[in-house]
């Protein structure tokens, strides 16, 4: 799927650029260097909910001329950034020792701010188009679900041209609330964190995995929904928002057209709604700056049972169709906090993350999904732009689609999920360090553990190194 560097990068900078915001803003604020610092290099941040969306990200070019050429642009009300990502990764056994896979993503954004350009007070569009192409690596494996080596090979693969979203933000009541309406991805609002794209696996770059692959009305990165949603901060460090996205279960997929650029709703089965309710609190006098969120979500269309047929009893032994439900509720709580700071920038420190998602476990293939880890930037004085991170997940398949499967297996029988023995569960271990090489250009090696591939415990566990490349023109 998932979550494209691309898509990780816009996420920390903006993530920099609101937590700036409320450290400056608290009293007791101790660190007001320019925001400018903390996102020295990642381009295209989507909207998160730790602010209003911005005009356009703050990022380092490593072309000079284009940089001020975008500079004067800005100021002008159109905003554009180009970048160019990369991730290659080798499976060093398990069995494909040796196998390799690259994927690569050039994106283009284009953000413009109509007060600047015709006087319309509050009123900014934004819109991404990118390219991808590649080998997943994962899928040599029969790990087509949660745990992608590469996360940014993840919802679409090869497509030439791809229309991530393009929809408008409207700022009202100084600033404080904000409507958002077009076509648009739900994850760039609900239940995601600029520091999750540290990592490159797949499991949690973006948002969880679970929560996409759970329900069909989660979109996610580069796929999008018509829909609208709505931020309220009613006080300072505290929002709501709610949102109302059409779900499209091909997403993605060549029966929807993958170029994105189509737009009508015929396929769409349903409504996605999502509420989330987020706190930011800022610690002590190094304004230790915290994140805390709750959400939860109905999807309205509907979905087999893994388990029942009509009549109620189990499908898989009585051999009838399993029965279709309606509706489908998903959770999520996610948490991350400052615990040292290493510099002025708001993400210059060690940052202690963890979360949990729970879907419907009725029709879900998914139920749990655990997480945390710990991320820390400029902890070595004459790197303060460079990244480490650490991190562990496990997700857990549904106990009905688990009690399903067994039944299937032991009758022989193909099993759904891609499986050839009953799932359980997956877990990931990843350890990262982002070197920031030059102006507008990172490279990041990368080590991956994975245990338990495709949930199947026949399968042998998987160590991969990785590398990833990122350059803002």
């Amino acid at each position: 799927m998932m979550y494209s560097l691309f898509f990780r990068r816009r996420l920390i900078a903006l993530g920099a650029l609101s937590v700036g915001w409320l450290c400056t803003q608290s009293a007791h604020a101790q660190y007001r260097g320019p925001i400018s610092e903390t996102a020295p290099l990642f381009a295209l941040d989507t909207p998160t909910s730790y602010a209003n969306t911005p005009f356009t990200p703050p990022v380092e070019n490593m072309v000079n001329p284009w940089g001020r050429l975008v500079k004067r642009l800005n100021k002008k009300g159109i905003g554009i950034v180009v970048d160019y990502t990369s991730e290659s990764a080798i499976a060093l056994n398990a069995g494909h020792g040796g196998d390799a896979g690259y994927a690569h993503q050039i994106g283009v954004e284009l953000d413009l701010d109509w007060e600047r350009l015709i006087g319309w007070k509050g009123f900014k569009t934004h819109a991404v188009f990118v390219n991808r192409a590649g080998h997943n690596l994962a899928s040599d494996m029969g790990e087509r679900s949660l745990n992608g080596f590469q996360e940014i090979y993840g919802g679409g693969g090869n497509v030439g041209v791809h229309l991530v979203y393009v929809y408008g933000t409207q700022d009202l009541y100084k600033n404080r609330i904000q409507i958002a309406l077009g076509k648009m991805p739900v994850n760039i609002d609900f239940a995601n964190s600029p520091l999750f794209c540290t990592f490159i696996n797949k499991s949690n770059c973006g948002i969880p995995k679970s929560l996409t692959r759970g329900a069909a009305g989660y979109a996610t990165y580069p796929g999008s929904t018509w829909g609208t949603r709505v931020r309220y901060w009613p006080l300072h460090g505290v929002y709501v928002q709610a949102g109302l996205y059409g779900v499209n279960p091909y997403l993605n997929t060549n029966r929807y057209d993958r170029t994105g650029f189509r737009m009508d709703t015929k396929l769409y089965t349903g409504i996605y709604i999502p509420v989330e309710i987020g706190l930011i609190p800022s610690f002590g006098k190094n304004n230790l700056v915290g994140h805390y969120k709750f959400g939860v979500a109905y999807d309205s269309s509907n979905y087999r049972d893994v388990y029942y047929d009509t009549s109620l009893q189990p499908a898989a032994r009585t051999g009838m169709p399993y029965r279709w439900t309606n509706g489908k509720t998903q959770i999520w709580l996610q948490a991350d906090q400052m615990l040292i700071r290493n510099g002025n920038g708001p993400l210059h420190g060690l940052y202690a993350i963890a979360g949990f998602t729970k879907s419907q476990g009725n029709n879900s293939p998914y139920t749990y999904q655990v997480y945390a880890g710990f991320v820390d930037r400029g902890v070595i004085p004459s790197r303060p732009q460079d990244t480490m991170g650490v991190e562990w997940s496990e997700t857990f398949a549904s106990a009905q689609l688990v009690t399903s499967q067994w039944i299937r297996y032991r009758q022989g029988l193909s099993l759904p999920g891609n499986a050839d023995y009953p799932q359980s569960h997956v877990m990931t271990f990843e350890a990262t360090y982002n070197i920031h090489v030059f102006r507008g250009l990172s490279i990041q090696p990368d080590y991956q553990h994975i245990w338990r591939t495709n949930l199947q415990k026949n399968k042998p566990e998987v160590d991969a190194l990785g590398l990833k490349i990122h350059a803002v023109l």
